[in-house]
């Protein structure tokens, strides 16, 4: 269940072995791969984007017998004769003698006000895919790890300034992506901050409110 890069990496190795393999996966395979612009600490690739990648670990597998299957599962139960009931949300069931489940992730969220009212509105979980709908703004990009400074750099490419907003006084992110960003004009960076609340007109975001 799953196709981000554990589940092709598990269907892969499960086609490999010669076991029937079905990956069941509800949107486009890649998983967060698809939201990634660069990655250039993969083994055997200096840079590759992130759409790339994902599609040359989904040729990989189905090189190896692997069926891709449109669906989402709605549940899993256990059959008396020991097999895996898997239920679909639309079409028969699937029966199995094992399931590896590599549902991934989801962004984590402030739950803080305004975030849900703003969401789609100014509120992204993702600078790839919306990035180009705030040319010439000043945004902020909240977190202190590897996705956050990323995510900041690639958005400077769109915006007038990118501010990054860290709860802590020093970055958890790679040195190496600290350092570019640092040396971005367009980034700069408030640390020991957190937001406390997303403020807009109604229609989309206009500020945010810090401790």
């Amino acid at each position: 269940m799953g196709a981000g890069p554990a589940g092709l990496t598990a269907a892969l190795y499960a086609g490999r072995s010669m076991k029937r393999t079905v990956l069941l996966e509800a949107g486009i395979p890649g998983g967060e791969l698809l939201n990634t612009e660069n990655i250039e600490d993969y083994p055997g690739f200096a840079s590759i984007t992130g759409p790339d990648l994902a599609g040359k670990m989904t040729e990989h597998a189905l090189s190896f017998g692997a069926e891709l299957v449109s669906a989402r599962v709605t549940a899993i139960d256990l059959e008396p004769d020991g097999f895996k009931r898997i239920e679909l949300e639309e079409g028969d069931p699937y029966f199995a003698k094992a399931v590896i489940l590599a549902a991934g992730g989801q962004p984590r969220k402030l739950d803080v006000p305004g975030e849900k009212e703003y969401a789609g509105r100014g509120v992204s979980y993702c600078a790839v895919c919306d990035g180009a709908f705030f040319r010439g703004e000043h945004l902020a990009v909240v977190g202190g790890g590897d996705a956050a400074l990323e995510e900041a750099a690639f958005l400077t490419r769109y915006a007038s300034k990118v501010t990054v907003i860290h709860r802590r006084s020093e970055f958890r992110a790679q040195p190496l992506l600290v350092e570019r960003a640092r040396q971005n004009p367009k980034m700069e960076f408030l640390l020991d901050a957190v937001v406390e609340e997303i403020r807009g007109d109604g229609m989309r975001v206009e500020s945010v409110r810090l401790r």
